[in-house]
């Protein structure tokens, strides 16, 4: 039973990055590559299914139509609410932002993105499940096991891989951005005169720092788009932005790699 649910979370999470997808190719006519992991799964989505199948055969079997939506509707928002407070207390960083959304709370969800996942249980409970249950009943438990085992095993190594591609960049963009601060420091003791007074000499000397600032900036951005391999950068288009204390370095620099890109 375990590694049936464990295929059937599996088969949720790719069905739901189909569907954020689609999403936002009818929203702003451009596909865009949806979730936090490097494969195309989002795994919200198949928690979320896999939960409210759980309960729906164990402890409420005569639900209605009604009940799936109001439930659906109520369990993906505070789901999203906790996901999305969850990565920004870990990553600082957000994947999905609805701030520009009417009735949204904290950007982190909004109604009418609500009243969509309702309606996504009322697919998931009548139309998919069905389908997918008939599938994974049909099949043996060697099977079963066999896919659940490649399963796990893939996502084990695509939540390694993700977390290590951003902690990376993270650690790599804010370390070089301190340096070059530490730089500034000492450039601006070393030039100021005892008696704290700046002179024509110094203004000059800023002038020229200002230029080497630039330089290390590009510097940053070079260093930190070494990784040209395709996990990197998937990994990171997927990330809709930093917050926090180093967010403007991490932003700046994000930006500019989606822009390389894009003119590739």
């Amino acid at each position: 039973m375990i590694n049936l649910y464990i295929v059937y979370f599996a088969i949720l999470s790719f069905i739901g990055y189909i569907y954020e997808c689609t999403a936002m190719v009818l929203w702003t006519g451009k596909w865009d590559n949806r979730g936090f992991l490097f494969g195309p799964i989002i795994p919200i989505y198949g928690f979320a299914a896999m939960l409210g199948t759980i309960f729906l055969n164990y402890f409420y079997p005569n639900y209605t139509p009604l009940f799936i939506f109001v439930l659906a509707v109520f369990s993906s928002a505070i789901i999203e609410y906790i996901v999305h407070w969850a990565l920004e207390k870990i990553f600082h960083a957000h994947w999905w932002d609805y701030s520009k959304a009417p009735l949204n709370i904290n950007g982190r969800i909004s109604l009418f993105t609500s009243l969509g996942f309702g309606v996504a249980g009322l697919v998931v409970i009548y139309i998919i499940n069905p389908f997918v249950f008939k599938i994974l009943n049909a099949m043996s438990d060697v099977t079963l096991n066999i896919l659940a085992i490649i399963f796990v095993a893939l996502f084990s190594a695509d939540i390694t891989l993700s977390v290590s591609v951003i902690s990376s960049f993270i650690n790599t963009v804010t370390s070089f951005d301190d340096s070059i601060n530490e730089i500034m420091d000492e450039f601006v003791n070393n030039h100021m005169s005892e008696n704290l007074k700046l002179n024509d000499k110094f203004f000059n000397a800023v002038d020229k720092f200002d230029d080497v600032r630039k330089k290390l900036f590009n510097d940053r951005i070079d260093r930190a788009k070494k990784n040209n391999s395709i996990f990197y950068k998937r990994i990171l288009n997927r990330i809709k932005g930093f917050e926090g204390t180093d967010s403007n370095v991490l932003n700046k620099t994000l930006n500019e790699l989606k822009d390389e890109d894009k003119h590739e």
